[in-house]
């Protein structure tokens, strides 16, 4: 409890949700009338920090929602957004890699939760995709599914691709043409 009050209020509200959703409710009712209030004393419009527009584009990328449990990692998040933001001059990857279950996707779905970052350096939106291992035709179907979103708004768009090799390359022509960013 000493290293939870250490933090600030949304770690102890997530330890709170904790207990409830792992079976401990007697402990969370001992915790519940500490529960610090949420300020909405910034920019946004929603009790979690992210204005509507954040919300839409989100909704919109496919990006993972924030888990019912969350722990805020600062200094993680910073260094993803950094990241982020070195694409706006130099094109190319951000590579989050570790362990199964070491919340990867979550920190990397919390960096793109920022609306400066997402109006200036991703203004066409974000297309999530998780592939994890995958046989050959779930790939297609996943390679696909981003083909047919890509195009979805463009007179390119096509029949789906056939087959992982001509996916490849169509995404590659609509990154290079459409999404030179």
């Amino acid at each position: 409890i000493n290293i939870i009050l250490q933090k600030d209020n949304n770690s102890y509200r997530s330890f709170y949700n904790a207990l409830l959703h792992e079976g401990y409710r007697d402990l969370a009712a001992l915790l519940q009338d500490g529960i610090p209030a949420i300020s909405s004393g910034n920019r946004s419009s929603s009790m979690d920090g992210m204005t509507s527009y954040v919300k839409t584009i989100l909704c919109e990328g496919g990006v993972p929602q924030r888990p019912v449990v969350f722990v805020t990692r600062p200094k993680l998040v910073d260094a993803i957004k950094q990241k982020l933001c070195c694409l706006g001059n130099d094109p190319g990857w951000v590579t989050v890699y570790g362990m199964a279950g070491c919340g990867k996707t979550v920190l990397t779905a919390e960096a793109l939760r920022d609306h400066q970052l997402l109006e200036d350096y991703f203004p066409g939106g974000v297309h999530w995709i998780s592939v994890g291992k995958q046989d050959k035709a779930g790939l297609l179907i996943k390679l696909q599914n981003l083909c047919s979103r890509l195009e979805h708004d463009s007179a390119l768009s096509q029949r789906p691709p056939l087959n992982i090799d001509e996916a490849k390359d169509r995404l590659r022509l609509l990154m290079l043409r459409k999404y030179p960013r």
